[in-house]
C-alpha cells in the first residue's frame, strides 16, 4: 500500500502541478489578450483619428473646390456681362446723331495740323471729314471716328470709335466692374 500512498501523492502533486500551469497558462492567456485589446483599440483609435484628419482634408479640399468652381463662373458671368456693356458701348458710339458725330469728328481733329496729315474716315463720314481735312486718305471700315497719319506714313493716330471706346473700356473696366456688381 505504500506504493498506492506515493502513486497517490504523486498524483496529488501532479494535478495540484498542472493546476497551478493551468492557473498560470489562463493568467498568461488573460494578460496577452488584454494587451492585444489594448493595442487594437490604440489601434483603431489612431486610424479613427487618422480617418477623421483625412476626412477633413478631404471636405477642405472639395469645399475650396468648390468656392473655386463658384467663382470661375461668378468671373465668366462679370466677363460675359462687361463684354455687353463694351459692346453696347461700341453701338452707342456707333449711332451718334449726326450732329453729335460731327462734333466729336471736329474735336478729334482739332489738335492735329491738317495741312501736313492724311485723314481717313469711314464713308458716311467722308463729306465732313474732307471739308475739315485736305489730304482725305480715302475710307476705312469702322463704324466712325478718324485715322490721321503723316504723309510719309511714319507716324499714325488711331482715333477710330471702335479703338477709343476700347481704350476707355480699359481703362475704365475696374470703375465699370464695380458700378455693375459692386
Amino acid at each position: 500500500m505504500a506504493l498506492d500512498a506515493v502513486v497517490e501523492s504523486i498524483l496529488a502533486t501532479s494535478k495540484d502541478k498542472v493546476s497551478q500551469v493551468n492557473s498560470e497558462t489562463d493568467q498568461e492567456v488573460a494578460r496577452i489578450l488584454n494587451e492585444a485589446r489594448e493595442r487594437a483599440a490604440e489601434i483603431k483609435s489612431r486610424k479613427q483619428t487618422e480617418v477623421g484628419h483625412a476626412t477633413e482634408a478631404i471636405e477642405r479640399r472639395e469645399i475650396s473646390s468648390a468656392n473655386l468652381e463658384v467663382k470661375r463662373e461668378e468671373l465668366n458671368v462679370h466677363k460675359d456681362l462687361l463684354e455687353k456693356a463694351r459692346v453696347k458701348l461700341i453701338e452707342k458710339v456707333g449711332n451718334l446723331p449726326k450732329k453729335d458725330n460731327e462734333a466729336m469728328l471736329k474735336k478729334l481733329l482739332e489738335p492735329y495740323d491738317l495741312k501736313d496729315m492724311k485723314v481717313y474716315s469711314n464713308k458716311k463720314d467722308q463729306a465732313f471729314v474732307s471739308s475739315l481735312a485736305p489730304n482725305f486718305g480715302g475710307n476705312l471700315d469702322v463704324l466712325g471716328g478718324v485715322v490721321v497719319e503723316s504723309k510719309d506714313g511714319a507716324l499714325r493716330y488711331d482715333l477710330t470709335y471702335e479703338t477709343l471706346a476700347r481704350e476707355v473700356f480699359n481703362s475704365k473696366m475696374k470703375e465699370v466692374s464695380k458700378l455693375l456688381f459692386g
